[in-house]
């Protein structure tokens, strides 16, 4: 494989990277509003998914990140 061969398919592979996490991003925040506003029952969003129910419910109501320590 030529060198440039394989910098093109590394920067194809970088922007699919990005799109996977704009499409991830996108596709909690759906269903984040789907189950927060009692659209569909967590049980459902696992089903369509194939997810587990606890993976759904971690997406739906997110932990707060904590801060960082103040010096």
């Amino acid at each position: 494989m030529a060198q440039r061969d394989l910098v093109a398919k590394t920067r194809a592979f970088r922007v699919a990277e990005e799109r996977l996490k704009e499409a991830r991003a996108a596709l909690h925040e759906e269903i984040r509003q789907a189950v927060t506003s009692d659209e569909w029952p967590i049980v459902d969003v696992a089903e369509v998914t194939g997810w587990s129910r606890e993976t759904v419910r971690k997406i739906a109501y997110p932990k707060p990140k904590k801060a960082a320590p103040e010096e």
